[in-house]
């Protein structure tokens, strides 16, 4: 069974923090105590703004660790997970708006040879002034 982002994540999160709980972790995330549990029982996706705002709780979080400690390397290593986890939800959106725009542009313009003759000269007002 493949673990999915989330799960992986409160995992990480419990293993540098043992006293991370759902509400805990909701609050890192600058949201309600209850937006953890709310968020995976829909099997929805953790929004980025949350992800974001916990990369920047740990890292007030990292400045109480030795920089070589065995917790700040964790704290790093989750920061990553968030980074990539961004990324990867960045790339997808522009893969999906970039085919999307590719089919409104050919559904939209008519061919070059279907508009020649249909458009004459633009008229123009002169004012005196």
């Amino acid at each position: 069974m493949m673990i999915n982002f989330d799960e992986e994540l409160y995992g990480a999160m419990c293993k540098a923090f043992p006293e991370t709980t759902v509400r805990s972790i909701s609050r890192a995330m600058g949201m309600s105590d209850g937006y953890w549990s709310s968020v995976t029982s829909q099997g929805l996706k953790i929004s980025n703004s949350a992800l974001i705002h916990l990369n920047e709780h740990l890292d007030v979080q990292r400045i109480r660790f030795d920089r070589d400690s065995a917790k700040s390397r964790l704290v790093k290593f989750i920061q990553t997970m968030i980074a990539r986890e961004i990324v990867k939800r960045f790339s997808h959106e522009v893969e999906l708006m970039d085919k999307v725009w590719d089919e409104a542009s050919l559904l939209g313009y008519p061919k070059d040879d279907e508009i020649s003759g249909v458009f004459g000269a633009m008229p123009f007002v002169m004012v005196r002034g």
